[in-house]
């Protein structure tokens, strides 16, 4: 009723004038102007609102007064005078909170009434951090959430998780669902087979300057009415739209420059050749003689810095335009944006072109609609950066890497690939057309009810080609394939949404109001994927199917369906106890017809005991909430009963064919469901100085959808059934406190910390462990996580050296213990594979701060995780091919710190180099490759960090400046992002791992895309 009073009086003032015209800006204290300000004269049907510049106009007489009020600050009351210019500075309301929170379906909702933590980011927070992929600009900024990557290649994918991993199943999405404006979209990333290449999250199509913000909905409360597809969690995304006023044009630009941030400890002393020996032809890249010796008989050898010579300095462009404005009856926005980015791995490049138009029509006071569509191109040459960096192992560190090519195109080499002629050659190109849309009506026939209908689609074709050449048909060449191949994939993905519910309000009396929704959810996903690969040129570097001799395809196609039906009840007594009760019943298509359809429920209380009984002045705001809910979750299209697949190699010679699949779906599955409760509290004090919000939470997952082993006897290797449980328990703390606020300067900061406990509760008699990955390492030293009852997930499980006294029943390695010494003098390795760490944070948080003074703006983010371990797979590598820093010692004597078998102190001495050592004996190829390069011990490492997010300092141009350009605004700010990094971890950058967006095996950093640092000068133009 408020809020229809205050837009008629804003209606009425554009008919009705007297007294003087009163003019002037609203702006916050932080001197930026406030939009959509409603100013209305106290005891006079007159209003009217702020144009998008803060700027209003109004007809009051002496001695009246005007109110101006806005959501999030406290009202202000100016009696007028003789004045006719008012600039008025309204406040932040300290009792509200920031209390306009974007949940369920779009529905916007006050955030003390919430039983539940939600967390917002806005379109400030968003444009600071400086990220490409809207997943990155959440990190460190949201308690609870884990942001992890696939490396700083350009258009690298991210992966997002809220309150740890919720499925057994190693392929299951474990990621929150994402929704654009009320429509959920498609954040899949779907990995190239061959060798990974890092491909985008589709999230990343979204162009970040085009968002308002983001809210993060943590638990099953919070996400009961999405059903199935939220049981992760949801990501809400509200992009930016018209306002009324006049026509406004913003203009961003901006320019960056990326380089390595972090490099292993690398040995710069020893070349190529083995056991100390030079060889200019060796495969081996560094054990050979001392560097410095060769380069006396040998002129140009030297060291060629070949790891910091490899990598370019990357650079990004990011350009974006977007208009903007309306009336009382209609508004509109529309933008364009490009981004080009060109990575440090030479020829690595991604781009993405963007365009949005959206709109909203008020017809009357009961009917109104919307819409919006989302337009975007993106994709580049995607760099194999596992195969990039493995072949930077093998290159010979007195080999000029950057010297590759001959002048007939062959590869210039000494008999190793050269890393930069195959990043060159061997391509692998996508280009993605994405169209998110959606429309929405509004009707009310009558004030206490409303009718909504929202219908969106999430369309995309992922069109992929990927080259290696074959021979050019020139003596003495070294092809990067013997007979060379391409690969056709086109993915095409069209998502339907359609929601219809109804919406009732109700007043009794003066103490109790009442919010009723009812609605229907209709949910449907058609994916179609067709690869065809062709071996062997006919003709060299002509690259087409039909110039290769053998062509096989591989096709797949899935329909999927949900429909859901839902109520969600809201009770708010007396503005401080509310009352949440939600219900939804979905019917899945991919489980069997007697057990698809599943009903689960939600409750969540909030008490703002502050609004209740008088609290000492001090005490700003006082909520308590709690919650509990339950969500199911159903399963991949086609899996139940006996499928067929067709072999990876058909049509051949002319015969097609389909064989059994070896996994066989319960015909008996249940949907999984997941039980979550929470408690919380929300507290302000000292005028809204110091705000802590506190939450606990513990849900279960059971029912868990998964391959259980079977007999080969069956005909099938795995039978897909429900077999576990899993538990996700933990806090979250998130502090904020403004601890200076004056006209001149401010400092604001927030904090926020959360930890997580998981533990897998059950799984299905008969299985022993599920394998969620593995990566290799030499001679023994691979890494598995896997999960076995009782233990937590992201267990890393490999070998390590056997401790004396060790418990044989222990499934850890008990590190305490003295190590066991061989017969030899060299350290006896365990060939069982023993828990060495855990590759899940245990905690995570950011810290970050924000300062204004006069037209200056700085800010700094940083954020950092800790107790967790990763496998080093590089350091594996590097130890086996004398790179290390620590390989120094390949000609030193050494007694290794242990006990013998019988459990006396050892103190036999053993050389460490290849051959024979100079006391006579025989080491072989050394200590380094016989031994160490052979334990996962070593390279299951701490990978815990600090890191300097991000930093940015900018200059807002004031009017006088302004008055000289044709410009409303000017905004010129200098970031940078992750140039800072503090971590035991000796290697690339921890962070990055391995797997993709897509995989659940985050333990691995592999052979990835190393990090980098950047550094920016943007631009902001108003007109």
């Amino acid at each position: 009723m408020k809020s229809m009073f205050l837009t008629l009086a804003a209606m009425f003032s554009c008919i009705v004038a007297f007294g003087q015209t009163i003019t002037g800006t609203v702006s916050d204290t932080s001197g930026t102007p406030l939009p959509g300000v409603t100013i209305v004269v106290s005891g006079a049907n007159i209003g009217t609102t702020t144009d998008f510049d803060g700027n209003y106009s109004i007809n009051a007489s002496s001695g009246q007064v005007l109110r101006f009020s806005y959501i999030g600050m406290k009202p202000k009351d100016i009696t007028v005078g003789s004045e006719t210019t008012l600039n008025v500075v309204l406040e932040e309301d300290s009792t509200q909170l920031d209390e306009v929170v974007v949940t369920a379906f779009g529905i916007s909702q006050e955030k003390k009434a919430l039983g539940y933590a939600v967390q917002s980011v806005d379109a400030e927070a968003i444009a600071n951090t400086k990220q490409s992929n809207l997943v990155n600009s959440l990190q460190g900024q949201v308690a609870g959430v884990q942001i992890t990557n696939s490396g700083g290649a350009p258009g690298q994918s991210a992966r997002i998780i809220i309150r740890g991993i919720n499925s057994l199943d190693p392929n299951a999405d474990n990621q929150p669902l994402f929704v654009v404006d009320g429509v959920p979209i498609d954040n899949s990333t779907v990995e190239s087979p061959n060798t990974p290449r890092g491909l985008s999250n589709r999230a990343a199509d979204i162009n970040p300057a085009d968002v308002e913000s983001m809210s993060v909905l943590k638990g099953a409360a919070a996400t009961a009415l999405y059903g199935v597809r939220a049981a992760n969690g949801a990501v809400i995304i509200t992009t930016k739209k018209g306002k009324k006023g006049k026509v406004s044009i913003n203009l961003n630009t901006s320019v960056g420059f990326e380089e390595l941030n972090r490099l292993p400890k690398l040995q710069k002393e020893y070349g190529q050749g083995f056991s100390g020996e030079y060889d200019p032809s060796s495969f081996w890249p560094s054990w050979g003689a001392p560097i410095d010796q060769v380069a006396l008989s040998e002129p140009g050898h030297k060291y060629q810095d070949n790891w910091n010579r490899a990598f370019n300095t990357g650079m990004q462009t990011d350009h974006s335009i977007s208009i903007s404005g309306g009336g009382d009856k209609a508004t509109f926005y529309a933008s364009l944006g490009r981004f080009d980015q060109k990575g440090i791995i030479p020829f690595s490049t991604w781009d993405r072109t963007t365009a949005k138009i959206s709109g909203t029509v008020t017809m009357n006071e009961k009917f109104n609609f919307g819409g919006s569509i989302n337009y975007s191109n993106s994709g580049g040459n995607r760099v194999p950066h596992d195969r990039f960096m493995e072949r930077m192992m093998y290159w010979a560190e007195t080999q000029d890497v950057r010297d590759y090519i001959n002048e007939d195109g062959t590869m210039k080499t000494y008999g190793n690939t050269n890393p930069i002629y195959d990043a060159r050659f061997s391509t692998y190109k996508d280009d993605v057309n994405r169209i998110i849309g959606n429309l929405n009506f509004n009707y009310s026939p009558l004030e206490w009810l409303t009718l909504s209908y929202r219908i969106g689609t999430d369309f995309y074709s992922d069109s992929r080609t990927e080259i290696t050449p074959g021979p050019k048909g020139i003596d003495g060449e070294l092809p990067l394939d013997s007979e060379g191949f391409m690969e056709e994939t086109r993915i095409n993905s069209r998502d339907i949404t359609s929601n219809f519910y109804i919406t009732l309000n109700n007043e009794f009396g003066d103490d109790l109001t009442t919010t009723l929704r009812l609605g229907n959810d209709i949910f449907e996903r058609k994916y179609d994927r067709l690869t065809s690969r062709g071996e062997l040129f006919i003709i060299p570097e002509f690259y087409n199917l039909n110039n290769t001799s053998r062509i096989f395809s591989d096709q797949g196609k899935s329909i999927r369906r949900l429909v859901g039906f839902y109520g969600d009840l809201m009770l708010n007594y007396k503005d401080y106890l509310f009352l949440n009760v939600t219900g939804r019943n979905d019917i899945s298509s991919t489980l069997p017809k007697d057990n698809n359809s599943f009903f689960y429920p939600s409750v969540n209380l909030g008490y703002v005991f502050t609004e209740h009984f008088d609290a000492p002045t001090w005490f700003t705001f006082g909520k308590v909430r709690a919650s509990w809910a339950q969500v199911g979750k159903d399963t991949n299209p086609h899996i139940l009963g006996s499928t067929f697949v067709s072999p990876g190699h058909f049509p051949l010679d002319g015969q097609v064919g389909f064989s059994r699949n070896s996994e066989f779906g319960d015909p008996l599955l249940k949907p999984e469901l997941t039980t979550s409760m929470e408690f919380g509290a929300q507290l302000s004090f000292f005028d809204s100085r110091l705000d802590l919000d506190f939450t606990y939470y513990k849900s279960n997952a059971e029912d868990q959808i998964i391959p259980v082993p079977i007999s080969d006897a069956t005909g099938f290797s795995s039978y897909i059934t429900n077999a576990g449980e899993i538990q996700n328990s933990g806090f979250e703390i998130v502090l904020g406190a403004d601890i200076v606020r004056n006209e001149d300067f401010t400092w604001k900061t927030t904090a926020n910390l959360s930890m997580n406990n998981n533990e897998v509760k059950s799984i299905r008699e008969g299985i022993d462990e599920i394998i969620v990955g593995n990566q290799f390492g030499y001679v023994g030293s691979t890494v598995t996580m896997k999960l076995i009852e009782g233990e937590a997930y992201g267990n890393l499980y490999g070998t390590s050296y056997q401790r004396f006294g060790a418990d044989e029943e222990s499934i850890f390695l008990q590190r305490n213990l003295p190590t066991v010494i061989g017969e030899d003098g060299f350290p006896v390795r365990n060939l069982d594979q023993l828990i060495l760490g855990n590759a899940v944070p245990k905690w995570i948080g950011g810290l970050k701060n924000e300062f204004t003074y006069k037209n200056f703006d700085f800010s700094f983010l940083i954020d950092f995780r800790a107790d967790v371990d990763q496998y080093n797979q590089y350091d594996n590598f590097l130890s086996a091919f004398g790179k290390n820093e620590y390989t120094l010692a390949r000609n030193d004597f050494r007694v290794f710190d242990g006990v013998l078998a019988d459990g006396t102190p050892n103190t036999q001495e053993v050389w460490l180099g290849q051959g024979v050592g100079p006391d006579g004996r025989d080491y072989g190829a050394g200590y380094w490759r016989n031994a160490y390069r052979g334990v996962s011990e070593n390279f299951v490492q701490d990978a815990s960090f600090i890191k300097l997010r991000n930093i940015s300092l900018a200059y807002n141009l004031d009017g006088r400046a302004l008055a000289k350009l044709p410009f409303t605004s000017l905004r010129i700010s200098l970031a940078a992002n992750n140039i800072i990094l503090y971590t035991p971890w000796d290697g690339f950058d921890p962070e990055s791992f391995s797997a993709g967006a897509g995989g659940n095996a985050i333990g691995f950093t592999g052979l990835g895309f190393p990090g980098t640092q950047s550094y920016f000068l943007t631009f902001n133009f108003g007109i």
